[in-house]
Order: structure tokens, then sequence, then C-alpha cells
């Protein structure tokens, strides 16, 4: 008896998911109604947020926090939230794909956290956490690497973490080196409590061979999509202005 009833349901589900493209289609936006039975469904029903037609829904969900009113949004972040909270007991399949499909909302949670109504933000936070991204750092220039004869040949190391360094262009062309080189690591999850270590070395035979180090933690990306700024690379210079890097770091799905 209870297979039939959960087979029922699941059609239903269908039917709903269905009912929501179709909307999306005619009007561009969907009725918080079809939301607010979606999300009464993956309450009291926990079973269905792991079957094929939940999966199905999440492209529409993300599309209504990004066209609907503020009553459908907040139904579709409902919606993604239930959905997140059962992934520790779905299949690994069945949650890898959920998350995978709900990365295409990271833009969409990262605007409601700055943007959005208050009561938005600890869901959307939540959400953010679990996500699968890509981190991109641009190194974007130095400044003030100066030395007392010639020009420096710059050039910076990057590490995160246990993966292999990685390595700018060497820049010969005065004090400032504009770089402009962007790197990117692509995570299950955001890299919570990771640091960025980046050193700056001179390849030039005159002069020292590095320019300091710096460290930066990297979570608050995550939240905001987009960090930029000037680092100070320590040990500071004893004599003239501190030398810095120009870098800015971003959190999407892409």
């Amino acid at each position: 008896m209870l297979f039939y009833f959960y087979f029922y349901l699941n059609n239903f589900l269908f039917g709903l998911a269905a009912a929501i493209e179709k909307d999306l289609w005619a009007t561009g936006t969907v009725n918080e109604e079809y939301l607010k039975a979606l999300n009464a469904l993956f309450s009291n029903f926990p079973r269905l947020r792991a079957t094929e037609p939940a999966t199905l829904s999440i492209p529409h969900l993300v599309t209504s926090l990004k066209t609907g009113s503020e009553a459908t949004q907040e139904a579709a972040l409902d919606a993604l939230f239930l959905l997140r909270q059962a992934w520790s007991a779905c299949p690994a399949e069945v949650s890898r794909a959920q998350s995978i499909a709900a990365a295409d909302a990271i833009p969409l949670l990262q605007y409601l956290i700055q943007s959005g109504p208050p009561r938005f933000q600890e869901k959307a936070e939540f959400l953010l956490q679990c996500l699968p991204g890509t981190l991109v750092v641009i190194i974007k220039r130095g400044n003030n690497m100066k030395q007392s004869v010639g020009n420096p040949s710059v050039y910076c190391k990057i590490t995160l973490g246990s993966t292999p360094p990685r390595q700018t262009k060497v820049v010969s062309t005065g004090p400032n080196p504009e770089f402009e080189e962007s790197f990117s690591w692509s995570f299950e999850s955001p890299p919570k409590g990771q640091k960025l270590h980046i050193s700056c070395k001179n390849k030039s035979k005159m002069g020292k061979s590095s320019f300091g180090k710096v460290t930066i933690q990297i979570d608050r990306v995550v939240m905001l999509g987009a960090v930029a700024g000037e680092y100070t690379l320590l040990p500071q210079s004893k004599s003239g202005p501190s030398r810095n890097l120009e870098i800015e770091f971003q959190w999407s799905n892409k």
C-alpha cells in the first residue's frame, strides 16, 4: 500500500515539475502556489527529495530565484534549502547531481545575501557553503618592486592547499610589474578555512631574490562573489613605501 502511495506522489511531483516548466515557458515566471505545493511535498514526504522529479525541478527553482517576485524567490529558496537538507541521506549520485544543478544559483544567492531581504540571508549562506564552485585568482600587478640597479624580473608563486603551486609569467618592465594573469581551482564544496599563499620573487641576477610573501584567507569571496584589494608583502620594506600586490578573487559556478 505504501509503495502505491509513493508511486502516486512521485507522479504528482512529475506533474508539478512539468507545470512549473510550462509556466516558465509561457510567462517567464512561476506561480507561487506551485512552489508552495512543491515545498509542502518536500516537507511532509522527505523521501521525495531524492527522486528524479525533485532533481529535474532544480533548474526551475534557480530560474525562479532570478525572475520571480519576492514571494516566489522565497518559496524557491525554501525548496532548495529543503533539498539540501536531504543530501547527507541521499545516494551519492543524487546529492551530486542536485548540487551541480543548484550551483547555477551561486551568483543569485550572492546577490540575495548582499541586496535581498534580511530573512533570505541565513538560507542563502547555508546553500552557498555547500555548493560546488570555482575559485579564480587574478594577479593584476605589483607595486614598488624596486632594486638598486636595473629592473627586477618579477614573478609570483601561488599555492593553495595541497594543490601544485602555480606561477605567473616573469615581468621585467620596472618596479610596478603588470601581470593580469588568472588562475582557477574547482571545488566540490567551498574551501572553508583555506588560505592562499603568494610569494613574490625576483629572477634577476642583480638585487634581492624575494620581495616578500602574503597569506590571504579566502572564505569571504564565497559569500560576496568578488573581492579585490592591495595586499602588502611581508616583511615590509625598511626603506621606502611598502611593496604590495593588487589581486582580485572570484567565486562562481563557472
